[in-house]
């Protein structure tokens, strides 16, 4: 069970262009990292939580992958990315994914779909399943929101954020619910901002581990070593 309902996947599947675009810099500088960091001679790319499907494409052409698996869970957005005729589409929510006996060189799983997931148990099962389906050299790019993003909620609340954090951590704290408007019609969803030291615990709990980590602003697409100045991005393997 996702944080966002199909419904909402669905009714945000003919506005996904405008709305990524809109966040345009910041999604350019995650993938400006993924680019760099491929590893070499990638031969196929599973994109988990494609959405329209239009960026995973994108970056796989520029990797030249021809291989290109598109998933998805809801059923809008699967038909945007079957209009792109990938290799292949799945169906399929990101901790439901089939077991279907193919390995990658690059997964990815970008802009927060795993704090779309309901728990810390959902999110570390979901990080295993990608581990099987990585090859020797696959990787894994994922990035997710950060309770602890100080260009973004000011580093005097940060700081006392990070505070209770250590004194006394709790998950649940990094839960959010909020009313999605999308077109005319409002959604209620939920989202989770992690902390650092969260998503290294559930990498190591999943098996793998933590090659290369960056944060980058959400409103210029900045990439920085501080974990306090963005979104939190992972490249994590085996």
């Amino acid at each position: 069970m996702t944080g966002f309902s199909k419904d909402i996947y669905d009714a945000l599947a003919p506005h996904y262009r405008e709305y990524a675009e809109k966040k345009s810099a910041y999604i350019a500088g995650v993938d400006r990292f993924v680019l760099e960091h491929i590893p070499h001679g990638a031969k196929s790319l599973l994109d988990i939580g494609a959405g329209d499907g239009v960026r995973g494409m994108l970056l796989a052409q520029q990797m030249g992958i021809s291989d290109i698996i598109l998933c998805d869970y809801s059923p809008e957005m699967i038909a945007c990315c079957k209009r792109l005729n990938p290799t292949e589409v799945w169906e399929s929510a990101v901790e439901d994914l089939p077991d279907a006996g193919k390995r990658f060189d690059v997964i990815i799983c970008l802009w927060n779909v795993l704090g779309h997931l309901p728990g810390h148990d959902e999110r570390v099962r979901a990080l295993a399943k990608m581990k099987n389906y990585l090859t020797d050299k696959g990787r894994i790019f994922f990035d997710v929101n950060n309770r602890h993003n100080a260009a973004a909620y000011g580093w005097l609340r940060v700081f006392g954020r990070i505070l209770i954090d250590t004194v006394y951590f709790n998950e649940k704290r990094g839960d959010a619910s909020f009313d999605w408007k999308i077109g005319c019609n409002v959604y209620p969803a939920m989202g989770h901002l992690f902390t650092p030291l969260e998503v290294e615990r559930i990498v190591r709990e999943s098996g793998l581990h933590v090659q290369r980590k960056a944060a980058v602003d959400y409103a210029t697409g900045e990439v920085s070593c501080s974990p306090l100045r963005g979104q939190l991005l992972y490249l994590v393997a085996k």
